[in-house]
C-alpha cells in the first residue's frame, strides 16, 4: 500500500513541476536562491561530509551544539547545513557551507545528493520528508534524527502505523528523553538545545528583567497583567522591565498593539520596540518588544527570571526551556509541557496553573538565585550514539545531469572516431611523457605535469586553456598569452610551451633542448585526449573523488569512456589515502603491468605579489575566498584544515577570466578580509593585486620510488 502511495506522490510531484518551478520564480520568499532550492549547490565540502538539516532558528541552535561536538570528536569530516528560512541560513554557523534545503521533489533531492554526496543525513527534531528517506535509502546514505520528540507532526504520521514502519524503517532515533526513546526505539542523549552556543547580548538594561519567549496569543495579555500586578518595590520604586518575544514573528504588529492599548489604559507605562531603540533599554521603559529575530538566546544571560511560552496553550504543550536554563534564569511556565516532557525532566520551575497565578510565580522566580548552568553532554553523548554514521562510506559517484544521458553517445561515438582516424606521429630528438585524465577539468592534472617535468628537467606542453586566439608558440607571457595554468607554471620558473598544435610544440621542445637548459622531454599537459603525438609514457591522473566526473559529456564532465584506463602505464590517485583502493568503477580497465601512485597535495605556502612566503604569514583576520576551479571544495577544505577562517566564499566557472566587476566584488571586503585564492586563479590577476594565493604541490604516498626509476629509465640518464 505504502509503494502505491509513494508511486503517486512522487507522480504527482513530477506533474506539477511547471506549477512548483514557476512558483520558485515569482514568490517573493521562494525565489531567493532558488538554485539551491531545486538542489543545484555548488558544494564547498568534499564528497562525504555530513549533512544536518536544521528547518529554522530554533533547530539550528540544536545544530550548532551538534556540530561544535561533532568538530571535537571528529575534526577531519566536513559538515553542510541546510535550512528553509532565510535568517537560519544567515545566522547559521559551525558548518562548511550553509544552503537552502532541495524541496521534496525528485530532481531536486537527487541533484542535491548527487552534487554534495553526503556520507550521512542528520535531521533536527524530524523533518520527514517522502522523497528526502526514500533517495537517500536507494543511495544507502543513513539517516538521523537527533533531539526528536513526538510532536503534532510526528504523533500524526504515528496513527498510520504502516506508513510510519515505511517511511522511518531505515531512521535512527536520538531523543530527549527516555519516554520519547522507548516510544520511537531510539537513545536518549538529553535535550541538546540546553548546550547550544549562545553569543554576547547586544542589548543592555539596569533593573531586573523578566523575558517571556515564544508567547502565543493570550499569553501576552496575562503576562502583561501578571507584571503589572506586580509590587513596586524595585529601585525607583518601578517593577521588573518585561520583554515580550512573540514565538510568530507575523503576531509581532498584533502584539504591539497589545502593548500600546496596555500603556493607553495605564498612565505612565512606558513601552518601546526593539527595532526602534539602539544597544541600551532606557530606565524609565516598562515594556519592550523583541521585534527581532534570533536576539532571544542571548537576553537570558541577563534575565532576572523567564516565562516559557506555550505552556498556556494546550494545543502547544509548552515550548523548551533549554535556552533559559542553559543561561541559568529561573523559569516559570503554565501548567502545558507535554509537548517536550524531556526538556521539562527535572526542571524546578516555578509553575502557574492558572494565568492569574502567573504574579506570584513570577515574584517567588525574582526573589530565586540563578541557578549554575549545567555542564555538556547532550551533544557528547548524541556525537557517541551517531558514530556508525560518521563512519559510513562515501556514496558512489552518479551521474551529474541524467536527463541529458541521451545525448552522451553522441560524444562518445565523436570521441571513437576521432582516435580511430588519428595517426599518431613519432617526434624524432626526445621522450614525451603524457599526463591526462578522463575529465574535462578538476583531476588535478597541471600540478602533476609540474612534478613530472621537474625531476626529467623537461619542458610542460600545453594548448593553453583560455589563451588569445591564434596557433602560434608561446613560450612566455601572463594567462591570456599562455592560458592561466602555463601562466601559472611560467611564474614559477618552468620552461613552457603554448600552443593549440602539440606536435609542433614538442617538435619545438626538442629543437631547443640543451644540457644547459633542459633535456629533450616533453611533458604534455592533457595528453590523453592528444590522438596526433605518439608518447613513451602515459601517466592518466584520476581523483578518486570524481573517478567518472559524473558521466560521460554532457551529462558529466567525462571527456573519455573509462576503457582509456587501459592506455595508463602509470595511474595516478589524486586526493588518495596511503592504501586506498582504485575505484572500483575503473579497476577492471587498470592493466596488470600498469603501476599505481597514490598522492595528496600538501600547502607549501603563500604567494602574495608574486612572492612565497611561509605558512603562517598570512594576517589574522576572516577570510574572503574566491576560486574558479573544477572543484573548489577541495581547496576550500584545504583552507580550514590550515586553520584559516573563511567568512564570504565566491565560485566561478574552471578557467574563469576576472574583469573589472569581479575586483570591486572583492573590494569591499578587503578592509576587513583576507583575500584568498588558488594560485591557477592569481595568474588571472594583476601581478600587484592584494590577493594571497595557496601554494601547493604533490606528495606521493606510494609508488614514488618507482615512478621515479621509470622516468630514470626513460631518459636513459640524460
Amino acid at each position: 500500500m505504502f509503494s502505491l502511495l509513494f508511486f503517486a506522490y512522487r507522480a504527482l510531484l513530477w506533474a506539477l513541476t511547471p506549477v512548483l518551478a514557476a512558483l520558485l520564480i515569482v514568490h517573493p520568499r521562494l525565489r531567493r536562491r532558488r538554485r539551491e532550492r531545486w538542489g543545484l549547490v555548488s558544494p564547498e565540502v568534499e564528497p562525504g561530509a555530513v549533512w544536518i538539516h536544521a528547518a529554522s532558528l530554533g533547530e539550528g541552535r540544536v545544530c550548532a551544539a551538534l556540530i561544535r561536538a561533532l568538530r571535537e570528536a571528529q575534526p577531519a569530516l566536513g559538515v553542510i547545513r541546510t535550512c528553509t528560512s532565510d535568517t537560519a541560513r544567515e545566522q547559521a554557523v559551525g558548518a562548511d557551507q550553509s544552503v537552502f534545503a532541495p524541496i521534496d521533489h525528485p530532481f531536486a533531492v537527487g541533484a542535491f545528493l548527487d552534487r554534495v554526496r553526503p556520507r550521512c543525513l542528520v535531521l533536527v527534531e524530524a523533518e520527514l520528508w517522502p522523497v528526502l528517506l526514500g533517495m537517500c535509502r536507494v543511495r544507502q546514505i543513513p539517516v538521523a534524527v537527533v533531539n526528536a520528540r513526538i510532536g503534532p507532526g510526528l504523533a500524526r504520521l504515528r496513527a498510520w502505523p504502516s506508513l510510519w514502519a515505511a517511511l522511518t524503517r531505515d531512521v535512527e532515533w536520538i531523543t530527549t528523553d527516555a519516554a520519547t526513546a522507548s516510544l520511537l526505539g531510539g537513545f536518549s542523549v538529553g535535550d541538546l538545545k540546553a548546550e547550544a552556543p549562545v553569543g554576547v547580548p547586544a542589548l543592555q538594561w539596569s533593573r531586573p528583567t523578566i523575558v517571556a519567549g515564544s508567547t502565543h496569543e493570550g499569553e501576552e495579555l496575562s503576562v502583561l497583567e501578571a507584571v503589572a500586578a506586580l509590587p513596586e518595590t524595585q529601585a525607583g520604586g518601578r517593577r521588573p522591565l518585561l520583554v515580550l518575544a512573540p514565538r510568530d514573528p507575523r503576531r509581532f504588529e498584533a502584539v504591539w498593539s497589545l502593548i500600546t492599548a496596555q500603556a493607553a489604559r495605564s498612565p505612565g507605562l512606558v513601552v518601546r520596540r526593539r527595532t526602534r531603540i539602539g544597544a541600551r533599554v532606557e530606565p524609565d521603559v516598562d515594556v519592550l518588544l523583541l521585534d527581532t529575530i534570533g536576539e532571544l538566546g542571548t537576553l537570558y544571560q541577563r534575565a532576572s527570571a523567564a516565562f516559557v511560552g506555550g505552556t498556556f496553550t494546550p494545543s502547544v504543550g509548552g515550548h523548551s526551556p533549554a535556552e533559559a536554563l542553559g543561561s541559568g534564569c529561573p523559569v516559570v511556565h503554565g501548567p502545558y509541557v507535554h509537548s517536550t516532557p524531556g526538556a521539562w525532566d527535572g526542571v524546578a520551575g516555578f509553575v502557574a496553573r492558572t494565568p492569574a497565578a502567573l504574579a506570584s510565580a513570577f515574584d517567588a522566580a525574582l526573589q530565586s538565585p540563578r541557578a549554575t548552568p549545567k555542564g555538556a553532554r547532550a551533544a557528547d553523548n548524541a556525537v557517541r550514539a551517531l558514530e556508525l554514521l560518521w563512519e559510513a562510506d562515501v556514496p558512489d559517484e552518479r551521474v551529474l545531469r541524467p536527463w541529458l544521458l541521451p545525448l552522451a553517445p553522441f560524444w562518445r561515438v565523436g570521441v571513437a572516431a576521432r582516435f580511430a582516424l588519428a595517426r599518431p606521429r613519432r617526434i624524432e630528438g626526445g621522450h614525451v611523457v603524457s599526463v591526462g585524465a578522463l575529465t574535462a577539468g578538476g583531476a588535478g592534472k597541471t600540478p602533476v605535469a609540474a612534478w613530472i617535468a621537474g625531476v626529467m628537467n623537461g619542458v610542460v606542453v600545453s594548448r593553453g586553456f583560455g589563451r588569445d586566439a591564434g596557433r602560434d608558440l608561446r613560450t612566455d607571457g601572463e594567462a591570456d598569452k599562455l592560458g592561466d595554468e602555463l601562466a601559472m607554471l611560467a611564474r614559477r620558473g618552468l620552461p613552457v610551451v603554448s600552443s593549440p598544435d602539440r606536435a609542433a610544440a614538442v617538435a619545438r621542445v626538442f629543437t631547443q633542448a640543451s644540457p644547459q637548459t633542459h633535456a629533450a622531454v616533453a611533458v604534455l599537459d592533457d595528453g590523453l585526449q592528444v590522438a596526433e603525438v605518439a608518447r613513451d609514457l602515459e601517466v592518466v591522473v584520476v581523483d578518486v573523488r570524481f573517478p567518472a566526473g559524473g558521466g560521460m559529456i554532457p551529462a558529466g564532465s567525462g571527456r573519455l569512456p573509462l576503457s582509456s584506463i587501459a592506455r595508463a602505464d602509470v595511474l595516478w590517485l589524486n586526493h588518495a589515502e596511503p592504501e586506498q583502493a582504485v575505484p572500483a568503477m575503473i579497476r577492471r580497465f587498470v592493466r596488470p603491468d600498469t603501476l599505481v601512485v597514490r598522492a595528496r597535495y600538501r600547502a607549501v605556502g603563500w604567494l602574495f605579489r608574486r612572492q612565497l612566503l611561509p605558512l603562517n604569514a598570512l594576517p589574522d583576520r576572516p577570510a574572503g575566498v574566491f576560486a574558479g576551479i573544477a572543484h573548489p571544495e577541495g581547496f576550500f577544505a584545504q583552507l580550514r584544515q590550515l586553520g584559516v577562517n573563511i567568512d564570504r566564499t565566491w565560485v566561478f566557472p574552471d578557467h574563469h577570466r576576472y574583469v573589472w566587476i569581479d575586483l570591486q566584488a572583492f573590494e569591499a571586503w578587503r578592509d576587513t578580509h583576507v583575500m584568498i585564492t588558488t594560485e591557477k586563479d592569481a595568474a588571472r590577476l594583476p601581478p600587484d593585486e592584494s590577493v594571497w594565493a595557496l601554494r601547493v604541490e604533490p606528495v606521493l604516498h606510494s609508488g614514488e620510488a618507482e615512478l621515479r626509476e621509470r622516468l630514470a629509465l626513460l631518459v636513459g640518464g640524460e
